[in-house]
């Protein structure tokens, strides 16, 4: 009974991926218009507000991370961003997290609830921070698996087609589609990977980067950036077997071309010696 007791004193901590990027201006002022503290930085936006308990870090690669507020008004913070989102997502990513005070700061698993729970040392606004910079990254990072996922998954039977039939089905058109449709969901991961690099944040902070480094480590993002970068070969080599497949039609279409125009040469040739 006591450990569940001390279970319900736990306070939420809620990641969440909802768009490619905010406009982290247009929140600050927004939300301190409905009277909260900001405190705005390059690549990171921090909300609180100093009469109640919570803590909202806003990142601008379209990641949030919520401390201490119930799920209501994580649902109206949903709500606020949308306004100031560029390209918002089809699909929301989130990551749940429970969190506490204690003596050593950790992120561990309860077996027994299958719950993440984090310990803080201390009630420092920094340290949520850096805590927070690691939390935005994992859900970025899982909102890029789940786009190469879906890539992946609409044209693995490419390979397949040619496998079996030495040709894919697709129209030309309906080729050059896929190919666009695979370069934007690359390039578009290409051009955001620096954001699962180390913040600048850290390089003024370093007293608090352990926090940050002890939640990559949980999240295991190292890892799972080199898997995501093989997906993005992957794709590559999906790229290359469409390319691959326009320049052989190509080819053979002009080769149809070039074997119609000496039948047509034969033809007319024949048709002069007859009448000779």
């Amino acid at each position: 009974m006591s450990n569940i007791k001390a279970f319900r004193s736990f306070l939420r901590c809620v990641s969440f991926c909802t768009a490619d990027s905010y406009d982290l201006l247009g929140l600050s002022h927004f939300f301190k218009k409905k009277g909260y503290y900001t405190r705005l930085s390059r690549d990171a936006l921090h909300v609180t507000n100093l009469k109640r308990i919570g803590d909202i870090f806003f990142f601008n690669h379209g990641a949030f991370v919520s401390w201490g507020f119930k799920k209501g008004h994580e649902d109206k913070l949903l709500e606020y961003v949308r306004d100031f989102s560029l390209h918002p997502l089809r699909h929301i990513e989130t990551d749940h997290f429970f969190y506490h005070y204690g003596d050593e700061a950790n992120i561990d698993t309860n077996e027994r609830y299958r719950l993440d729970v984090i310990t803080l040392d201390s009630n420092e606004p920094h340290i949520k921070f850096a805590i927070s910079y690691g939390l935005a990254q994992s859900i970025k990072l899982a909102a890029f698996e789940e786009a190469i996922k879906d890539t992946i998954k609409a044209n693995h039977h490419l390979p397949e087609e040619i496998a079996n039939h030495g040709v894919i089905s697709l129209s030309r058109r309906a080729i050059f589609k896929r190919i666009g449709e695979i370069f934007i969901a690359r390039s578009s991961i290409n051009l955001n990977i620096e954001y699962l690099d180390t913040p600048e944040f850290f390089w003024r902070n370093p007293g608090v980067e352990p926090y940050y480094i002890m939640t990559k480590k949980f999240l295991d993002i190292e890892s799972r950036v080199m898997a995501l970068n093989q997906k993005l070969d992957v794709l590559q080599e999906l790229l290359d077997i469409l390319n691959s497949q326009v320049q052989h039609r190509h080819s053979s279409l002009l080769e149809s071309i070039i074997i119609l125009l000496i039948v047509v040469e034969i033809l007319i040739s024949l048709f002069q010696l007859h009448i000779v």
